[in-house]
Order: C-alpha cells, then structure tokens, then sequence
C-alpha cells in the first residue's frame, strides 16, 4: 500500500497532467488556427513553441501544488482518467495535423 503522503502528491501530479494535457492540446490547436495567438506566443516567448512549453510547466507546477493540498478521488481513478485525457488529447493534436495535412483545415 502506497503512504498517505506519496499517494496525495501522486494523485495531484496526476491531476495536473491532465490539466496539463488539455491546454497543451487547446494551445496547439488554436495557436494554428488563430494567428494572434501564435504571434503573441513569438512575441512573449522569442518561440511559439518555447511559449508553448512554458505555459505547460507554469500550469503543471500550480495546478500539482493546488491539488496536493486538496482532497482527491481514488488513486486508481485519478490514474485512468488520466490515462484517457492524456490519449485523447493525443488524438486531438494528432487528428488536427492529420486534417490540416488533408487540408480539410
């Protein structure tokens, strides 16, 4: 059995890949489809994809610290959700550059 202590921050690291995941999946997309975004991406981090990556660790790291001091479901659940919304946001990236090579996008 996993201590108290290691399963919480477990459980939090969890949660915040998964949050992570999303707004990963949500940047890319909308980053090449609205080119503001991008551009302030460039402009703020020198590269949209070093602003891309940024933006994941800055919400990786609060969102893992604000769920450690929160109470959570089971281990086990926490695990396969994430495991489903780290494959779907997969499939989103995935499926949008698939489209745009087909140029239906």
């Amino acid at each position: 059995m996993i201590s108290s202590p290691l399963a919480s921050w477990i459980r939090s690291v969890a949660l915040a890949t998964i949050v992570t995941s999303l707004l990963l999946a949500a940047l890319i997309v909308s980053a090449e489809e609205i080119p503001a975004l991008k551009d302030w991406l460039k402009a703020t981090f020198y590269h949209h994809w070093l602003g891309k990556g940024a933006l994941a660790l800055g919400s990786f790291a609060i969102v893992s610290l604000v769920f450690r001091l929160k109470r959570a479901p089971r281990l086990s659940t926490v695990i396969l959700a994430e495991t489903i919304f780290v494959a779907l946001s997969a499939c989103v990236i995935a499926g949008f550059f698939l489209l745009h090579l087909l140029k239906v996008v």
